[in-house]
C-alpha cells in the first residue's frame, strides 16, 4: 500500500511543476557498489568480512552471492546510499568471486567483485 501512496504523491509534483520553471529534483545518480573483503586468502572454516559501499537513487537491497552457490540479502529500503558488512565462511577449497549486486528500483543493478582464494586449513 505504501508503494502506491508514493507513486502517487510522485504524479501530483509532476503535473504541478509544469508551470514552475525554477523547480527541479534531485534523482540522485547512477547506482553503484564497491565491494572489498578484509582478506582475499582464507583457511577453510575462517571468517571473509565483505564490505559494501552503494549508491542510487532508491536501493531496494544489496546481494552478495559468494560464489560457493551461498548468498545473502540486505534489505536498503530506498535510501541514495547504502553501507554494510557481510561475513562469510568457506568450507571448501579454491578460487571464488564473491560478487555484490545493488538494487535500485529507478536505476537498475550494478555489481562489483574480489576474488577470494580458499586453502585447507
Amino acid at each position: 500500500m505504501k508503494s502506491i501512496i508514493r507513486l502517487a504523491m510522485a504524479l501530483v509534483p509532476t503535473a504541478v511543476l509544469g508551470a514552475c520553471s525554477d523547480t527541479t529534483f534531485e534523482t540522485g545518480g547512477p547506482v553503484s557498489i564497491e565491494l572489498t573483503a578484509d582478506r582475499t586468502t582464507a583457511r577453510t572454516g575462517e571468517d571473509v568480512r565483505f564490505t559494501f559501499e552503494a549508491e542510487g537513487s532508491a536501493l531496494s537491497g544489496v546481494i552478495i552471492d559468494y560464489g560457493d552457490g551461498v548468498a545473502d540479502t540486505m534489505s536498503t529500503h530506498g535510501a541514495r546510499e547504502a553501507r554494510g558488512q557481510f561475513v562469510h565462511a568457506y568450507v571448501v577449497v579454491g578460487t571464488f568471486t564473491a560478487v555484490g549486486t545493488a538494487i535500485d528500483a529507478r536505476e537498475g543493478p550494478a555489481a562489483d567483485g574480489v576474488v577470494i582464494q580458499v586453502t585447507g586449513s
